[in-house]
This record gives structure tokens, C-alpha cells and sequence, in this order.
């Protein structure tokens, strides 16, 4: 018998088995069993950097009739993983190689109220983990010394704490020796645990503490805590401390050296080099890779602080991507530029993909090669209400010159279509629900809202005018400029 065809086709299935344990295995497992999310999609994301905390998909899954999920996510060091349901953020921290059984919260749904709200957060939740088993073929950890035990029993020794010396003191004297017997209290249980990323989480929790507690100056805490120690881009603890340390950086360093114009070489000559070389003087950023994520830091910042011109931060950024070999510092670079960039004038807003009162499935692309006047509203709103009607008149006026969309962030699908129907609006209505992302990725914090997108793709006004506002003239300058 020939077992060469046989072995091939064990192999084959080895390859491309999703759920196959091999040694060595850098990726994760997650499954669970929850009726409540039966027929739902749990997607698994991550923090691509946490300068500006922006999202990446790791994995997700299909949740089965019964209940039942199972998720391989590749992971290659130990990260923090969320995902959202409904009105929770559960997250977990994941170690590359483990086979992690969740136990999900019952199911909860955002409502109306939380899904148009800009300020609402979803309640955070350090999800109930259990390890099955070990895809390295290491040890499984003593369920006591598992890292996520560890941790959350960390965090319910540190937060009273926390609350106690720096939240309800704010702006009182500390008393650093009981802050001191306080910081033993809170490290002294977990000196016997291993781990390199439990006892830096534990440092630099602790480092916050400190900071705050007994206002250790920034230097101090930079010579501490951050001065020839690694950068730990995955680990929260390190990158929160981090931010608050070196949150508007440009604006003290300035303030403390006068004399080297740091505002000018940024602003003005938008010079990488000299201003990598000014900040390299001082000797708690000698350290090349620690100085160029708090530029990258300090370009995040300054882009909204109002102290700093937007075009030069943007400038400035780019030149982080080109002279970096950091690999995550140049996928924040990324991230941020998305981010700061997509609602500027002159460059692609979001796309999306929503569906018509007809059901029938839009996207903003669709209207690339026209004038697009974009707006967010919903049916309870009095402003929105009534700048329909002269969203009706536009639309009479302006229709050989631009297409008008709304989006509608109502209660149901029904709701717009009645809307549609009832008052025979003639221009193009679609619904929020099946992407309720594209509330926050046009930075939606009130209604109306109100874009004009040009026909190569790009915005034009962000904010646009709204019709009241004398949109129509305006957009008509801008029309007749355009045309040859």
C-alpha cells in the first residue's frame, strides 16, 4: 500500500486545521459556551499601540445554536484582548499558547440613549477565565497564580488605595510614609509570583500610585521608571503611566528650556532630525527608542492641543514612519494619521455601507465623481425635523449639482422608513444599525451634523454649514470655482 498519498493528506489537514494544537504554537485558543449570544459574531480586538489606543481585530467567531464559541487568535507575545457586548467591554489578558475557557456576562444590549450617545462608555469587565490546557506543551498555571487571577486580585488590593491617596486627596497633603507602608501592603502578596509581565504591571501600577500620591515630579519618575528599562508597547500599566508622564511634552519641555525653541523647530522649520537632536540633550531621552515614542507621543498631543499647528504635526509624523526600524512605532503612526486626518478637509472620510428604506445596501463610495452633502439626524430630534424641509428645498434646487444623504441614528429600521414614506423626502435616506461604528468614526457629538464631500472623494468643509446656515451659497461658490 502506498502511504504517501495518506501522509500528504495528513498533512494537508495539519496545515489547514484552524483548532490544531502544535508545539511551539504562538496563538492563543478561546471558546466558551453562552446561550444568551446564541447566533452572534464575537469579535476579538486589540490595542495596534496605546499612545492613541487604537483597535485592531485579532480573531473572531460565530456563536452556535447552542451557545458554544470557539476563537484561534494569533498571538505572539502576552497582550490585553477585548471585545464589546453590548453595554460591556470584557476583556481578558491573553499569554500566547493557552487555551482559555470564558465565561461571558449575560447578554445586555446598548440602547437607543447609549448607541447616540458621544460620551458613553461600556461598563469594563476582566472577564472569569479557566485554563484548559497549554498549546507549547509548557505548564498549565496554577489557577490561583494565573495571570489574569493574579491581576484582578492586584487591582482589588491597588484601587482603594488608589482612591484613597490620590482620588479623594486631590489637592491635599499626602503623608508619604503611610503611602509607603500602603505601597508594601499592596506589592507584598504577590513578591513570590513569576512573570515578567505581572511584576512590571504590579511597577508601574504602583509608579501611578507614587506619582500621584506623593506628586513625584515627572524627571523623577522618567529616571525611575522609565530610564534603561524596555518599553513595554503591550503592557497597560507601563503605557499609563507613560502617557501621564509625558502627556503635552512639547509644551513643558519648553516651558523648562526656553532657549532651544522647540516651538519654532516644530511649527516652523518642521525639522525632525534638529528636534530629535534638541530632546536627545536631555538625559532622560538619551535612549533612541524611548525618545521616539514620546515624539510620537508629543506629535499626538500637540496635533490637538491648540498650541501647535495641525499641517506641521502631520509633517512631523510622517518623518517618524520614515526614520524608525521600530516596527510598532511605525503602525502608530498609521493609526494616528487615520485618526487625526479622516474628518480634515482634503482628505477621505469614512466610508460605509448602510441600507436604503428599500433595503437595498449604499455606500458613500457609490457617489464618488459628485458633490455628496452629508448629514447625521434622527426623528426626535426638533433641529433635525426641521431642517428637513429645507433639506427638501436644497434638494429641488441643488439636484443636477449634488447628492444629499442622510443618515438616520433612530430607533429602528421601520422608524426611517415610515419617516421616508409618510413625507415622500426625495433624497437618499439610510439607516446607522448595521454599522453603528460610523457614529463614531465621523466623531458625531451632535445632531444634525453636517459634511460636504468632494467628487474625487475627499472633504471639502468639516463641518459644513447646515441648509438654516446658508449652505446653498456656500456650496455654490465652491461649485463654480470647481467648474472648468
Amino acid at each position: 500500500m502506498n502511504k504517501k498519498p495518506v501522509l500528504s493528506f495528513l498533512l494537508l489537514l495539519w496545515l489547514i486545521s484552524p483548532l490544531v494544537i502544535r508545539a511551539g504554537d504562538t496563538s492563543i485558543l478561546i471558546k466558551g459556551r453562552s446561550e444568551g449570544y446564541s447566533g452572534d459574531t464575537i469579535v476579538f480586538l486589540s490595542y495596534s499601540n496605546m499612545v492613541s489606543f487604537s483597535e485592531t481585530e485579532m480573531g473572531r467567531c460565530a456563536v452556535d445554536d447552542s451557545g458554544f464559541f470557539e476563537c484561534r487568535i494569533p498571538l505572539a507575545e502576552t497582550r490585553l484582548i477585548f471585545t464589546y457586548l453590548g453595554v460591556y467591554n470584557c476583556h481578558i489578558y491573553a499569554q500566547p499558547g493557552m487555551i482559555y475557557n470564558i465565561q461571558l456576562p449575560r447578554k445586555r444590549e446598548q440602547s437607543l440613549q447609549d448607541l447616540v450617545n458621544p460620551y458613553f462608555e461600556e461598563t469594563s469587565v476582566h472577564l472569569s477565565v479557566k485554563v484548559e490546557g497549554n498549546m507549547q506543551e509548557g505548564p498549565v498555571p496554577h489557577p490561583a497564580k494565573e495571570l489574569n487571577f493574579t491581576i484582578r486580585a492586584f487591582n482589588d488590593s491597588f484601587y482603594p488605595y488608589y482612591y484613597k491617596f490620590v482620588i479623594n486627596a486631590y489637592g491635599k497633603k499626602v503623608d508619604r510614609k503611610e503611602l509607603s507602608k500602603a505601597e508594601e501592603e499592596i506589592r507584598s502578596p504577590f513578591d513570590s509570583l513569576k512573570g515578567s509581565f505581572l511584576k512590571a504591571y504590579i511597577n508601574y501600577r504602583l509608579g501611578l500610585l507614587n506619582h500621584y500620591g506623593s506628586q513625584v515630579s515627572n524627571q523623577r519618575i522618567i529616571q525611575e521608571s522609565f530610564l534603561g528599562q524596555p518599553i513595554l508597547h503591550q503592557n497597560p500599566a507601563y503605557m499609563e503611566l507613560f502617557n501621564q508622564v509625558f502627556k503635552d511634552y512639547f509644551i513643558a519641555f519648553s516651558e523648562e528650556h526656553p532657549g532651544r525653541k522647540l516651538p519654532s523647530v516644530i511649527n516652523y522649520k518642521k525639522d525632525y532630525s534638529m528636534l530629535n537632536e534638541i530632546l536627545a540633550r536631555d538625559a532622560s531621552l538619551e535612549n533612541d527608542s524611548l525618545r521616539e515614542l514620546v515624539l510620537l507621543k508629543g506629535f499626538y498631543d500637540g496635533f490637538y492641543d491648540g498650541k501647535n499647528i495641525p499641517s506641521s504635526m502631520i509633517q512631523l509624523l510622517d518623518s517618524v514612519s520614515y526614520h524608525s526600524s521600530i516596527e510598532i512605532h511605525k503602525q502608530a503612526v498609521k493609526d494616528i494619521m487615520l485618526e487625526i486626518t479622516k474628518l480634515l478637509p482634503g482628505y477621505q472620510p469614512p466610508d460605509f455601507a448602510l441600507y436604503k428604506s428599500d433595503s437595498v445596501l449604499v455606500r458613500l463610495s457609490d457617489f464618488q465623481g459628485g458633490y455628496v452633502y452629508l448629514n447625521f439626524c434622527n426623528s426626535f430630534s426638533y433641529y433635525c425635523v426641521r431642517e428637513y424641509e429645507y433639506m427638501r428645498i436644497l434638494q429641488e434646487r441643488l439636484k443636477e449639482k449634488i447628492s444629499i444623504i442622510t443618515i438616520l441614528v433612530d430607533d429602528n429600521f421601520e422608524n426611517m422608513k415610515d419617516l421616508v414614506e409618510s413625507n415622500n423626502y426625495p433624497w437618499t435616506f439610510l439607516h446607522f444599525s448595521n454599522q453603528p461604528e460610523v457614529v463614531d468614526g465621523y466623531d458625531i457629538r451632535a445632531y444634525p451634523s453636517y459634511f460636504l464631500i468632494g467628487p474625487e472623494g475627499k472633504l471639502i468643509l468639516s463641518p459644513a454649514p447646515s441648509p438654516t446656515e446658508n449652505f446653498e451659497s456656500t456650496f455654490l461658490r465652491i461649485y463654480s470655482n470647481q467648474e472648468p
